[in-house]
């Protein structure tokens, strides 16, 4: 299991990925922006819970979270999007 420096420091990453402030994911996360600080700082008093609503916001943002290997601590990575090519209007 990852510490919760390693968490922190990857749920940081991803919002920065993003190029969101910490405001804007707690609003898609629905926890206050003062939570999103704590978590992000390795702070005391933080549940489980509360990590997975931030986590779930930034996956539903287009981040994946990948698990560390022997090797290489976890990851993250945007997904990529798809886009609807353009129709030219009349």
């Amino acid at each position: 299991m990852d510490s919760l420096d390693d968490i922190a420091e990857l749920l940081r990453a991803a919002r920065a990925l993003l190029g969101i402030r910490q405001d804007q994911l707690a609003e898609r996360a629905r926890v206050s922006r003062q939570m999103v600080a704590r978590i992000e700082s390795g702070g005391k008093g933080v549940t489980f819970e509360t990590i997975e609503k931030v986590r779930a916001a930034l996956e539903r943002e287009g981040v994946e979270f990948f698990p560390g290997t022997a090797a290489n601590g976890p990851a993250i990575a945007r997904r990529k999007v798809e886009r609807k090519p353009r129709t030219q209007s009349k």
